[in-house]
């Protein structure tokens, strides 16, 4: 316990030196460098072998997120124009007739 205690008393008098936060500072910005050059490195790789990347991927369910909403809004306005005073639904479209066919051969054996 007192061995704990000593290391913590230790600690927080080297990390309360300016020195300390100034190499803090420092090792902060290699790692954050390495991180942005290793993304550049590993987008560039699958650029290289047409895979997608994590921010391909991003995008994409973004843009899926948003039809999804758009059915959504498109299925609630045309819920409000079925619901109509009468309740009657949409229908299909009539069929058309279909005319009929001219049976060349047919007509001029006879």
């Amino acid at each position: 316990m007192q061995w704990e205690q000593g290391v913590n008393a230790m600690a927080t008098q080297v990390m309360s030196t300016g020195e300390f936060s100034r190499e803090m500072n420092r090792m902060m910005g290699v790692s954050v460098r390495m991180q942005k050059a290793m993304q550049e490195m590993l987008a560039r790789y699958f650029d290289a072998l047409d895979l997608p990347t994590k921010d391909d991927f991003k995008g994409l369910c973004e843009r899926l997120l948003s039809m999804e909403e758009q059915m959504i809004r498109m299925t609630a306005a045309l819920e409000r124009l079925t619901a109509s005073d009468d309740n009657t639904p949409l229908h299909a479209p009539p069929r058309v007739a279909r005319t009929k066919r001219f049976r060349g051969t047919e007509a001029a054996k006879s």
